[in-house]
């Protein structure tokens, strides 16, 4: 249908959003599906993850229960994300090698102000704030990186990773605390350290604690 992701995770967290949307508005599947020109059946189709909705679905459904984010839908697989994440930090651990060679006092002194900014972020539960120095933490260190497939392809990876977190998560409200706080941190001290151990095994900890965010979100996406 409409050329979209056939992933069955990604099918799931869909349907679970368009439920919640059509929940917080106390509307039965019936009332959706008379207001969106289908039938039941259809509506139960989608929210339970059998199928992908059309983008005439789409339209109807963002426009129906107000929520825009109803009339997209991810162009990627959130089934890949667990191969995709080692792909992604293999290639970053390996940038970490390249990165402090090349970091100037200037460089250092950039990263000391950052690292204020995001422990102020951190005690403060400034979430937005701390995406975006996250962002700017990773680019730096894969930048360094002397491939140019290897920098374009994480950072692809990255980005369709951040997305689902910053929109998806929120709105399948899953009671459960994400993020990689601590970790950024401690990667932000090993780089002011100069430290090449401490950063590799940083990225190796966030690399295990990303996979382990991912187990947790399936196990709650397949959950009956």
């Amino acid at each position: 249908m409409d050329g979209l992701i056939q992933d069955k995770l990604t099918k799931l967290a869909y349907g679970r959003i368009l439920k919640n949307s059509r929940n917080n508005i106390i509307w039965s599947q019936d009332r959706l599906a008379e207001k969106c020109h289908t039938c039941r059946r259809t509506i139960v189709a989608i929210e339970t993850g059998e199928t992908s909705p059309n983008q005439n679905f789409r339209e109807a459904f963002a426009k129906t229960l107000s929520n825009p984010l109803l009339e997209y839908f991810p162009q990627y697989s959130i089934g890949q994300f667990e191969q995709r994440l080692k792909v992604r930090f293999k290639y970053e651990k390996e940038a970490t090698k390249y990165f402090l060679k090349v970091l100037q006092e200037k460089d250092l002194i950039s990263f000391k102000e950052v690292f204020y900014l995001y422990k102020k972020a951190y005690q403060e539960k400034d979430n937005s704030l701390m995406i975006v120095l996250d962002e700017y933490l990773h680019t730096c260190i894969m930048n360094a990186h002397p491939n140019e497939y290897a920098r374009r392809l994480v950072e692809r990876y990255r980005q369709d990773y951040m997305d689902f977190f910053k929109i998806w998560i929120p709105q399948l409200k899953f009671n459960i605390t994400i993020g990689q706080n601590v970790i950024h941190l401690e990667i932000f001290q090993a780089i002011l350290d100069l430290n090449q151990e401490r950063l590799s095994n940083a990225i190796d900890l966030h690399l295990s604690n990303s996979l382990n965010d991912i187990e947790e979100i399936t196990k709650l996406l397949e959950k009956k």
